[in-house]
């Protein structure tokens, strides 16, 4: 649905952001996040304490998801997946797309996949977000991946993405 004419990390990322978003609501600290409460250097702000049990209470956004990454919280742990496309990928993909789509959206529908889809301008990578998965997973679910066993990804990446805004 959306296109791209120039695709950089920063823009993708701001993508994804824009998606999750879109599917998730924002329900973090009992409060609605306002972008009032970021400083200019994309921080958040302290609220202002109102008691002595209020600030006992209050948590920052980025300890939550720090804890949700941890496995401590009620919110989705990420993780992110790259593989790198081998050259020309659009001309061998064919015989390999079908299995790949199909694994992509088997971990969907299981829940284990929020998304996933390629890089574009030029397509050489492959970008998934799992949720609630551990790296293991993730590693099995590459040596499975149709392209991976064709030989089409030679390096790909997975890590841990604390996400800050959304869920």
């Amino acid at each position: 649905h959306h296109r791209f004419t120039t695709v950089s990390l920063t823009s993708f990322f701001l993508f994804l952001f824009q998606q999750i978003l879109s599917n998730a609501r924002m329900s973090l600290c009992r409060s609605t996040i306002s972008l009032s409460q970021f400083t200019s250097r994309g921080g958040l702000r302290r609220p202002p304490a109102r008691s002595t049990s209020s600030r006992r209470t209050v948590r920052t956004h980025i300890e939550m998801a720090s804890n949700a990454n941890a496995g401590g919280g009620t919110e989705n742990a990420y993780v992110l997946l790259t593989l790198e496309y081998v050259p020309n990928m659009l001309e061998k993909r064919g015989p390999y797309r079908e299995e790949h789509i199909n694994g992509a959206k088997k971990a969907f529908e299981e829940g284990t996949c929020a998304m996933a889809g390629a890089l574009t301008d030029p397509v050489d990578t492959g970008v998934f977000v799992f949720k609630n998965v551990d790296k293991d997973y993730v590693e099995n679910f590459v040596r499975n991946d149709a392209y991976y066993k064709a030989g089409l990804v030679p390096t790909y990446t997975i890590r841990p993405w604390m996400v800050v805004v959304g869920n």
